[in-house]
């Protein structure tokens, strides 16, 4: 998740709100080589984009947009931007004339993932293309109160919750100042919202459109409902406010495994911290066959 209200260095606020320089960060990973190594190459790499199964995603084309693999892409994109100036270790250089570019990642140990080796590895793989990154893995109340104080760069987090988006969008947008997940995005942008303008930092323009979008969806039927989701996420994807990596995996929520002697459970259950599972299933109905 990348800052776009960061302001404490003016150099770097400037990279984290041009969508060139984010799609860069993003060729510049190789997803491939993270899902083997973290998630046993059973996850998904790509986008932040919700499961094609879903009836707003926006079509396949989404899952990869702007997220292969590819060095020359992302050097040509930082080259064009400006920051085609390197150090003599092939770092890019800042504009400012302050020395290296060095952007901050700041992950939670003990979380779900091993979160702090996986942006090990993305920094190893942003060298490649000519971007510093450090790493500072921190303990979670104090990441939470970083990100709501508008301290924080770049935030690597799971992406888990994101299917009932319009339930609960915390992960896709900036609706909360505080918290994991889309207050990584811009807390300031999430004061905006909340307050309706009165309070934090004006949205950039198509941030403002998801939003509009969002709670245009709730007083629409269906059909009006799928089409406002699926421009939503197009949004998503080609700002790239949230650089996915691998997705679709048991990783974050684990799997569930029943036993043939349970009765009354449903033969497809919804597996989120935010429906607080397996809740939303009524385990307090289940019961065992003789």
């Amino acid at each position: 998740f990348l800052n776009q209200t960061y302001e404490a260095d003016p150099e770097i606020a400037r990279w984290l709100q041009n969508c060139d320089f984010r799609i860069a960060l993003s060729h510049g990973i190789e997803r491939e080589q993270l899902n083997e190594a973290f998630w046993l190459g059973v996850g998904t790499p790509g986008t932040q984009v919700l499961a094609e199964s879903s009836p707003y995603n926006p079509g396949p084309e989404y899952r990869t947009m702007h997220s292969t693999h590819n060095p020359a892409k992302a050097n040509q994109l930082l080259d064009s931007i400006g920051l085609s100036k390197k150090d003599a270790e092939g770092y890019r250089l800042r504009t400012d004339g302050k020395g290296r570019l060095r952007i901050e990642i700041t992950t939670v140990g003990g979380q779900f993932l091993q979160f702090t080796q996986i942006a090990e590895m993305i920094r190893e793989q942003w060298r490649k293309i000519g971007i510093q990154a450090d790493v500072s893995e921190i303990e979670r109340s104090l990441a939470i109160t970083r990100i709501g104080a508008n301290e924080i760069q770049t935030t690597l987090w799971q992406n888990g919750g994101t299917a009932p988006f319009f339930f609960c969008p915390t992960h896709l947008f900036s609706f909360q100042a505080a918290g994991l997940g889309g207050a990584n995005i811009g807390p300031l942008w999430a004061q905006w919202f909340r307050s309706k303008g009165a309070q934090g930092k004006e949205p950039s323009a198509p941030m403002q459109k998801l939003m509009a979008l969002w709670q245009k969806a709730f007083g629409v039927p269906d059909a009006e409902r799928v089409q406002l989701g699926k421009e939503i996420w197009k949004i998503a994807v080609e700002e790239q406010w949230a650089i996915g990596t691998v997705g679709l995996s048991p990783a974050a929520q684990g799997v569930r495994i029943v036993s043939k002697n349970l009765g009354n459970n449903p033969g497809r259950q919804y597996n989120s911290p935010d429906g607080m599972t397996p809740a939303v299933s009524r385990p307090e109905t289940f019961f065992f066959k003789k």
